[in-house]
Protein backbone atom coordinates (compact mmCIF):
# COMPACT_ATOMS: atom_id res chain seq x y z
CA UNK A 1 0.00 0.00 0.00
CA UNK A 2 1.43 3.21 -0.81
CA UNK A 3 2.13 5.46 1.61
CA UNK A 4 0.97 8.81 1.60
CA UNK A 5 3.98 11.57 1.75
CA UNK A 6 2.00 14.03 4.26
CA UNK A 7 0.19 11.40 6.54
CA UNK A 8 1.39 11.49 10.06
CA UNK A 9 -0.26 9.88 12.88
CA UNK A 10 -0.63 10.55 16.55
CA UNK A 11 -1.87 7.66 18.96
CA UNK A 12 -3.28 8.85 22.03
CA UNK A 13 -1.95 6.84 24.65
CA UNK A 14 -2.59 8.69 28.29
CA UNK A 15 -6.03 7.31 29.39
CA UNK A 16 -7.01 5.15 32.37
CA UNK A 17 -9.47 2.80 31.79
CA UNK A 18 -11.13 2.50 34.99
CA UNK A 19 -14.42 0.54 33.68
CA UNK A 20 -11.58 -2.55 32.91
CA UNK A 21 -10.44 -3.12 36.18
CA UNK A 22 -9.51 -5.57 37.86
CA UNK A 23 -6.83 -6.07 34.49
CA UNK A 24 -6.77 -2.09 34.02
CA UNK A 25 -5.08 -0.43 37.10
CA UNK A 26 -4.07 2.95 37.81
CA UNK A 27 0.18 2.09 36.17
CA UNK A 28 -1.43 -0.57 34.02
CA UNK A 29 -4.47 1.25 31.81
CA UNK A 30 -6.78 -0.16 29.10
CA UNK A 31 -4.38 0.74 26.03
CA UNK A 32 -1.83 -1.70 27.46
CA UNK A 33 -3.99 -4.43 27.81
CA UNK A 34 -3.89 -7.93 25.83
CA UNK A 35 -7.62 -8.76 25.18
CA UNK A 36 -7.53 -10.02 21.57
CA UNK A 37 -4.22 -11.43 20.90
CA UNK A 38 -0.82 -11.25 22.62
CA UNK A 39 -0.33 -7.43 21.28
CA UNK A 40 -1.08 -4.99 23.33
CA UNK A 41 -4.29 -2.54 22.08
CA UNK A 42 -1.86 0.32 21.59
CA UNK A 43 0.74 -2.30 19.51
CA UNK A 44 -2.85 -3.67 17.28
CA UNK A 45 -3.19 0.32 17.10
CA UNK A 46 0.38 1.24 15.27
CA UNK A 47 0.38 -1.57 13.63
CA UNK A 48 -2.92 -0.72 11.91
CA UNK A 49 -1.31 2.59 10.49
CA UNK A 50 2.21 1.71 10.25
CA UNK A 51 1.61 -0.04 6.78
CA UNK A 52 0.08 3.35 5.48
CA UNK A 53 3.02 5.82 7.94
CA UNK A 54 6.57 5.14 8.74
CA UNK A 55 7.64 5.05 12.47
CA UNK A 56 9.24 8.75 11.57
CA UNK A 57 6.08 10.62 11.39
CA UNK A 58 3.89 8.55 14.38
CA UNK A 59 3.34 10.33 17.21
CA UNK A 60 2.57 8.73 21.22
CA UNK A 61 0.50 11.47 23.49
CA UNK A 62 0.71 9.98 26.85
CA UNK A 63 1.07 10.79 30.51
CA UNK A 64 4.45 11.21 32.41
CA UNK A 65 4.27 7.67 34.30
CA UNK A 66 3.26 5.72 31.17
CA UNK A 67 5.47 7.31 29.02
CA UNK A 68 8.69 5.14 30.12
CA UNK A 69 6.64 1.91 29.12
CA UNK A 70 5.45 2.94 25.98
CA UNK A 71 8.96 3.78 24.86
CA UNK A 72 9.94 0.48 25.85
CA UNK A 73 7.27 -1.01 23.42
CA UNK A 74 8.24 0.86 20.53
CA UNK A 75 12.09 1.17 20.30
CA UNK A 76 11.48 2.20 16.82
CA UNK A 77 9.70 5.79 17.55
CA UNK A 78 12.33 8.56 18.36
CA UNK A 79 12.16 10.08 21.61
CA UNK A 80 11.15 13.21 20.66
CA UNK A 81 7.49 11.98 19.11
CA UNK A 82 6.44 11.38 22.40
CA UNK A 83 4.38 14.05 23.89
CA UNK A 84 4.38 13.65 27.87
CA UNK A 85 1.83 14.78 29.62
CA UNK A 86 2.69 15.76 33.44
CA UNK A 87 -0.52 16.05 34.25
CA UNK A 88 -4.26 14.85 32.66
CA UNK A 89 -5.88 17.68 30.27
CA UNK A 90 -8.00 15.69 28.06
CA UNK A 91 -7.45 15.15 24.62
CA UNK A 92 -7.66 18.97 23.50
CA UNK A 93 -4.23 20.13 24.90
CA UNK A 94 -1.80 17.00 23.28
CA UNK A 95 -3.45 17.35 19.76
CA UNK A 96 -2.67 21.06 19.76
CA UNK A 97 0.62 20.80 20.87
CA UNK A 98 0.79 17.79 18.13
CA UNK A 99 -0.62 20.08 16.00
CA UNK A 100 2.09 22.68 16.05
CA UNK A 101 5.18 19.67 16.39
CA UNK A 102 4.00 18.24 13.41
CA UNK A 103 3.32 21.30 11.17
CA UNK A 104 6.95 22.72 12.14
CA UNK A 105 8.57 19.32 10.33
CA UNK A 106 6.12 19.29 8.02
CA UNK A 107 3.75 22.58 6.58
CA UNK A 108 1.60 20.28 4.30
CA UNK A 109 1.22 17.30 7.13
CA UNK A 110 -1.80 15.24 7.39
CA UNK A 111 -2.51 14.10 10.79
CA UNK A 112 -4.97 11.17 11.77
CA UNK A 113 -5.62 11.15 15.64
CA UNK A 114 -5.94 7.75 16.86
CA UNK A 115 -7.59 6.60 20.62
CA UNK A 116 -4.86 3.17 21.24
CA UNK A 117 -7.81 1.36 22.85
CA UNK A 118 -10.06 0.40 20.40
CA UNK A 119 -10.32 -2.86 18.40
CA UNK A 120 -10.75 -2.75 14.91
CA UNK A 121 -11.68 -6.49 13.05
CA UNK A 122 -10.93 -5.23 9.01
CA UNK A 123 -7.83 -3.88 9.38
CA UNK A 124 -7.71 -3.26 5.36
CA UNK A 125 -10.79 -1.24 5.12
CA UNK A 126 -9.67 0.84 8.00
CA UNK A 127 -6.74 1.90 6.21
CA UNK A 128 -8.67 2.60 3.21
CA UNK A 129 -10.73 4.81 4.97
CA UNK A 130 -8.08 6.61 6.70
CA UNK A 131 -6.70 7.24 3.20
CA UNK A 132 -9.76 8.44 1.46
CA UNK A 133 -9.89 10.97 4.85
CA UNK A 134 -6.64 12.32 4.30
CA UNK A 135 -7.20 12.74 1.25
CA UNK A 136 -10.17 15.23 2.26
CA UNK A 137 -7.97 16.42 5.13
CA UNK A 138 -5.31 17.56 2.64
CA UNK A 139 -7.33 20.14 1.01
CA UNK A 140 -8.90 21.89 4.14
CA UNK A 141 -10.99 20.00 5.58
CA UNK A 142 -11.59 18.13 9.68
CA UNK A 143 -12.92 14.82 9.08
CA UNK A 144 -14.33 12.47 11.15
CA UNK A 145 -15.01 8.77 10.85
CA UNK A 146 -18.54 7.63 11.35
CA UNK A 147 -19.20 4.00 12.02
CA UNK A 148 -22.35 2.56 10.35
CA UNK A 149 -24.73 1.29 13.41
CA UNK A 150 -25.48 -2.33 13.96
CA UNK A 151 -27.09 -2.24 17.05
CA UNK A 152 -29.13 0.89 19.17
CA UNK A 153 -25.63 1.54 21.26
CA UNK A 154 -26.48 3.39 24.36
CA UNK A 155 -22.62 3.87 25.48
CA UNK A 156 -21.75 6.05 21.91
CA UNK A 157 -21.94 9.40 21.04
CA UNK A 158 -23.60 10.07 17.46
CA UNK A 159 -23.00 11.70 14.76
CA UNK A 160 -26.12 13.26 12.03
CA UNK A 161 -25.03 13.23 8.87
CA UNK A 162 -26.70 15.02 5.68
CA UNK A 163 -25.76 14.81 2.38
CA UNK A 164 -22.47 13.84 0.12
CA UNK A 165 -19.85 17.17 -0.36
CA UNK A 166 -19.81 17.72 -4.22
CA UNK A 167 -16.16 16.96 -4.69
CA UNK A 168 -15.39 14.80 -8.10
CA UNK A 169 -12.23 13.72 -6.55
CA UNK A 170 -13.18 12.53 -3.27
CA UNK A 171 -16.05 10.95 -4.63
CA UNK A 172 -14.14 8.46 -6.97
CA UNK A 173 -13.02 6.72 -3.73
CA UNK A 174 -15.08 4.32 -2.00
CA UNK A 175 -15.45 6.31 1.30
CA UNK A 176 -17.55 9.71 0.45
CA UNK A 177 -17.32 12.08 3.08
CA UNK A 178 -20.98 13.65 4.02
CA UNK A 179 -21.52 17.14 5.63
CA UNK A 180 -21.80 16.45 9.37
CA UNK A 181 -25.25 18.71 10.93
CA UNK A 182 -24.68 17.73 14.57
CA UNK A 183 -22.94 16.09 16.91
CA UNK A 184 -25.32 14.35 19.49
CA UNK A 185 -24.69 12.99 22.96
CA UNK A 186 -25.19 9.61 24.39
CA UNK A 187 -29.02 8.46 24.18
CA UNK A 188 -31.07 6.50 26.05
CA UNK A 189 -32.22 3.19 24.62
CA UNK A 190 -35.86 4.49 22.89
CA UNK A 191 -33.65 7.50 21.33
CA UNK A 192 -30.72 5.07 19.83
CA UNK A 193 -33.29 3.01 18.45
CA UNK A 194 -35.15 5.62 16.73
CA UNK A 195 -31.62 6.83 15.17
CA UNK A 196 -31.01 3.45 14.00
CA UNK A 197 -34.44 3.50 12.03
CA UNK A 198 -33.70 7.16 10.90
CA UNK A 199 -30.35 5.67 9.08
CA UNK A 200 -28.75 9.37 9.20
CA UNK A 201 -26.50 8.70 12.39
CA UNK A 202 -23.20 7.15 13.15
CA UNK A 203 -21.43 6.52 15.74
CA UNK A 204 -18.88 8.66 16.61
CA UNK A 205 -15.55 6.80 16.60
CA UNK A 206 -13.06 9.39 17.84
CA UNK A 207 -10.82 9.35 15.42
CA UNK A 208 -10.27 12.52 13.39
CA UNK A 209 -7.91 13.70 10.58
CA UNK A 210 -7.09 16.97 9.75
CA UNK A 211 -4.14 19.25 8.40
CA UNK A 212 -1.66 20.11 11.22
CA UNK A 213 -2.13 24.33 10.05
CA UNK A 214 -5.86 23.55 10.08
CA UNK A 215 -6.40 22.04 13.41
CA UNK A 216 -3.60 24.66 14.89
CA UNK A 217 -5.35 27.08 13.48
CA UNK A 218 -8.87 26.23 14.63
CA UNK A 219 -7.19 25.89 18.27
CA UNK A 220 -6.15 29.43 17.76
CA UNK A 221 -9.98 30.34 17.06
CA UNK A 222 -11.92 28.64 19.47
CA UNK A 223 -9.15 27.58 22.61
CA UNK A 224 -7.30 31.00 22.50
CA UNK A 225 -6.03 30.39 25.66
CA UNK A 226 -4.83 26.80 24.88
CA UNK A 227 -3.06 28.38 21.81
CA UNK A 228 -1.05 30.85 23.76
CA UNK A 229 -0.44 28.26 26.58
CA UNK A 230 0.91 26.09 23.56
CA UNK A 231 3.11 29.08 22.33
CA UNK A 232 4.27 29.20 25.63
CA UNK A 233 5.64 25.61 25.38
CA UNK A 234 7.48 26.23 22.10
CA UNK A 235 8.77 29.62 23.20
CA UNK A 236 10.44 27.55 25.80
CA UNK A 237 12.10 24.96 23.64
CA UNK A 238 13.24 21.37 24.82
CA UNK A 239 11.86 20.90 28.48
CA UNK A 240 11.88 18.16 30.58
CA UNK A 241 8.21 17.32 31.37
CA UNK A 242 8.96 16.15 34.42
CA UNK A 243 10.05 20.10 35.12
CA UNK A 244 8.41 22.73 37.38
CA UNK A 245 8.16 25.03 34.35
CA UNK A 246 6.90 22.12 32.07
CA UNK A 247 4.13 21.89 35.01
CA UNK A 248 3.40 24.84 35.05
CA UNK A 249 2.66 25.78 31.46
CA UNK A 250 0.68 22.58 31.24
CA UNK A 251 -1.40 23.85 34.22
CA UNK A 252 -2.55 26.73 32.59
CA UNK A 253 -3.62 24.51 29.51
CA UNK A 254 -7.89 23.83 30.21
CA UNK A 255 -8.59 20.23 30.70
CA UNK A 256 -11.27 20.36 27.58
CA UNK A 257 -11.35 17.67 25.17
CA UNK A 258 -10.83 17.98 21.14
CA UNK A 259 -14.58 17.13 20.46
CA UNK A 260 -16.23 19.90 22.79
CA UNK A 261 -13.39 22.33 22.30
CA UNK A 262 -13.01 22.26 18.47
CA UNK A 263 -15.18 19.31 16.54
CA UNK A 264 -18.36 21.27 18.15
CA UNK A 265 -17.76 24.82 16.86
CA UNK A 266 -15.40 24.30 13.70
CA UNK A 267 -17.26 24.91 10.60
CA UNK A 268 -17.16 22.56 7.95
CA UNK A 269 -16.35 19.24 8.99
CA UNK A 270 -17.01 16.19 7.25
CA UNK A 271 -17.87 12.22 8.13
CA UNK A 272 -17.06 9.28 6.49
CA UNK A 273 -19.77 6.36 7.30
CA UNK A 274 -18.00 3.67 6.81
CA UNK A 275 -17.87 0.17 8.43
CA UNK A 276 -14.77 -2.60 9.57
CA UNK A 277 -15.85 -4.09 12.59
CA UNK A 278 -14.83 -1.31 15.12
CA UNK A 279 -15.63 -1.21 18.70
CA UNK A 280 -14.06 1.43 22.06
CA UNK A 281 -14.01 -1.33 24.20
CA UNK A 282 -15.84 0.81 26.87
CA UNK A 283 -16.10 -1.88 29.37
CA UNK A 284 -15.69 -5.89 29.71
CA UNK A 285 -19.53 -6.50 28.00
CA UNK A 286 -18.26 -4.42 24.69
CA UNK A 287 -15.86 -8.24 24.23
CA UNK A 288 -19.40 -10.52 24.04
CA UNK A 289 -19.56 -9.04 20.39
CA UNK A 290 -16.36 -10.63 19.65
CA UNK A 291 -17.49 -14.08 20.65
CA UNK A 292 -14.37 -16.85 20.40
CA UNK A 293 -16.22 -20.09 20.71
CA UNK A 294 -19.45 -21.93 19.44
CA UNK A 295 -21.26 -20.58 22.66
CA UNK A 296 -20.83 -17.13 22.08
CA UNK A 297 -18.67 -16.80 24.71
CA UNK A 298 -15.59 -14.52 24.48
CA UNK A 299 -12.58 -16.35 26.21
CA UNK A 300 -9.04 -14.89 26.70
CA UNK A 301 -6.58 -16.95 28.84
CA UNK A 302 -6.80 -20.47 30.52
CA UNK A 303 -10.72 -21.04 31.04
CA UNK A 304 -13.08 -24.20 31.08
CA UNK A 305 -16.43 -22.97 30.18
CA UNK A 306 -19.21 -25.85 30.74
CA UNK A 307 -22.60 -25.37 29.60
CA UNK A 308 -22.21 -21.82 29.67
CA UNK A 309 -23.36 -19.43 26.96
CA UNK A 310 -22.97 -15.40 26.27
CA UNK A 311 -20.10 -14.72 28.83
CA UNK A 312 -16.84 -12.81 28.69
CA UNK A 313 -14.31 -15.03 30.84
CA UNK A 314 -10.58 -13.57 30.95
CA UNK A 315 -7.89 -15.30 33.14
CA UNK A 316 -4.48 -14.05 33.42
CA UNK A 317 -4.03 -15.96 36.56
CA UNK A 318 -4.85 -19.93 36.80
CA UNK A 319 -7.83 -21.76 35.19
CA UNK A 320 -11.22 -19.74 35.49
CA UNK A 321 -13.98 -22.60 35.16
CA UNK A 322 -17.78 -21.87 35.17
CA UNK A 323 -20.15 -24.24 34.58
CA UNK A 324 -24.22 -23.17 34.10
CA UNK A 325 -23.44 -19.46 33.70
CA UNK A 326 -25.00 -17.08 31.25
CA UNK A 327 -24.80 -13.33 30.56
CA UNK A 328 -21.94 -12.98 33.06
CA UNK A 329 -18.28 -11.13 33.37
CA UNK A 330 -15.61 -13.04 35.26
CA UNK A 331 -12.48 -11.78 35.29
CA UNK A 332 -9.40 -13.61 37.06
CA UNK A 333 -6.10 -11.48 37.85
CA UNK A 334 -3.45 -11.88 40.44
CA UNK A 335 -4.86 -10.61 43.41
CA UNK A 336 -8.42 -9.84 42.46
CA UNK A 337 -11.32 -11.30 40.88
CA UNK A 338 -14.11 -9.52 39.05
CA UNK A 339 -17.96 -11.31 38.91
CA UNK A 340 -20.94 -9.33 37.88
CA UNK A 341 -23.68 -9.57 35.30
CA UNK A 342 -22.91 -8.26 32.01
CA UNK A 343 -25.65 -6.01 31.54
CA UNK A 344 -23.46 -4.32 35.00
CA UNK A 345 -20.11 -3.58 33.67
CA UNK A 346 -20.77 -0.07 33.21
CA UNK A 347 -20.53 0.30 36.91
CA UNK A 348 -17.37 -1.17 37.38
CA UNK A 349 -16.28 1.97 38.11
CA UNK A 350 -18.71 1.73 41.06
CA UNK A 351 -16.01 -0.46 42.41
CA UNK A 352 -12.96 1.20 42.06
CA UNK A 353 -14.35 4.03 44.08
CA UNK A 354 -15.32 2.23 46.75
CA UNK A 355 -11.91 0.44 47.10
CA UNK A 356 -10.66 4.31 46.96
CA UNK A 357 -13.28 5.28 49.58
CA UNK A 358 -11.89 2.34 51.87
CA UNK A 359 -8.23 2.91 50.98
CA UNK A 360 -7.53 -0.19 49.70
CA UNK A 361 -5.33 1.80 46.95
CA UNK A 362 -3.07 -2.09 46.53
CA UNK A 363 -5.79 -2.77 44.43
CA UNK A 364 -5.79 0.41 42.09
Amino acid sequence: MDTQPSLFALLLAGGKGTRFWPLSREDHPKQLLKLFSDKTLVEETYDRVHPLIPSERVFVATSLGLAPRLMSLFPNIQRENFIVEPLPRSTAPCIAVAARMIRRRDPEAVIAVLPSDHFVADVHTFQEVIQAAALRASRGAIVTLGITPTHPETGYGYIRFGEFEDDIEVAETHFRPRVIQAFVEKPDHATAVGYLKAGRYLWNSGIFVFRADTMDEAIRRHLPGLAEAVDALFQMGSVDPDSDEALRVWSAMPAISIDYGVMEKAEGLVVIPASFGWSDVGTWRALASFPTDSNENFIYGRVLAVDSRRNVLYSSSGLLATLGLENMVVVVTRGAVLVCPADRTQDVRMLVEELRNRNQTEYL
